[in-house]
């Protein structure tokens, strides 16, 4: 049975854009998600952005909102200020993060800033008593020295404070299926809860996962040879997540949480399939 779903959404960079956002999450809000997240950006770019969007969110819907806080070129002092400010608003949820650095590059620490994720849970735990999502990666981080190290890694993140873990999308289903029994034998029982990609284009999704490291399926690579229509392509990418959630949920996860890319098209298409909650006409 699926008791909850949540929705990332990414600061969009142009008023049209702008303006698709505002209607996706308009739209999405009918399907009552738990949550829905608002991410940073690469190299914290869009900082400014998502404050603004998450302030609004807050202020103007009853949506529960996560904000996005990472480490990358921010210092100690830069955080300190901006999880006041997000205090200040309203916000009771992190999305806690090392972060990426521009263009996929090798993490650089601030100076003055944390290494890592788990000096910024520690810091955020002290600052206030709020709830934290952490990443987790059933294929492996980039950066990964091994299952082990990431398990371990992943051990300390919730011994800082985490409260659950938001996977890394997938393309391969049981890669989830396989993570998550590979925590539970290491002893980490907080909810995980399965990123899931919403596939705009076929070619799109093929080079999102090259760029990040996730397995691209067999599955995937023919789709993209197939050379659909964007109308097949539609059809298709709505079945895969129907397919891919439905397999999930038989295999005892409850939570999803779907990386719409602003685009609510495919996740409303897919809602009454899924269960989630029928619309109101």
């Amino acid at each position: 049975m699926i008791n909850g779903i949540s929705f990332e959404f990414f600061p969009p960079k142009t008023k049209e854009m702008e303006q698709k956002l505002k209607q996706s999450i308009g739209e999405l809000i009918h399907l009552t998600p738990t949550f829905v997240s608002i991410t940073y950006g690469a190299g914290g770019s869009a900082r400014y952005k998502t404050h603004k969007i998450v302030s609004k969110l807050i202020t103007e819907t009853d949506l529960n909102v996560a904000a996005h806080l990472t480490c990358v070129n921010s210092s100690k002092d830069e955080i300190s200020d901006v999880l006041g400010d997000y205090m200040n608003i309203g916000v009771n949820h992190i999305v806690a993060l090392r972060g990426d650095m521009e263009d996929q590059q090798k993490f650089n620490p601030h100076p003055d800033g944390f290494r890592s994720s788990i000096g910024l849970i520690k810091f955020i735990k002290k600052k206030a008593d709020i709830r934290i999502s952490v990443s987790g990666y059933p294929e492996n981080h980039p950066d990964s020295k091994g299952l082990r190290s990431d398990i371990d890694f992943l051990k300390a993140k919730i011994d800082s404070g985490a409260d659950e873990i938001i996977t890394q999308f997938c393309l391969k289903t049981e890669s989830y299926h396989k993570y998550r029994d590979n925590l539970v034998k290491a002893g980490i029982n907080v909810p995980i809860i399965p990123g899931i990609m919403l596939i705009k284009t076929f070619s799109g999704i093929k080079n999102m996962a090259n760029k990040i490291g996730v397995e691209v399926t067999d599955f995937i690579k023919q789709t993209v040879e197939a050379n659909h229509s964007s109308t097949e392509q539609k059809i298709i990418s709505e079945e895969f997540a129907i397919q891919q959630t439905r397999e999930l949920e038989r295999n005892g996860f409850d939570n999803f949480h779907y990386y719409t890319l602003n685009d609510s098209r495919i996740i409303i298409n897919i809602a009454d399939d899924l269960g989630f909650y029928s619309l109101t006409k």
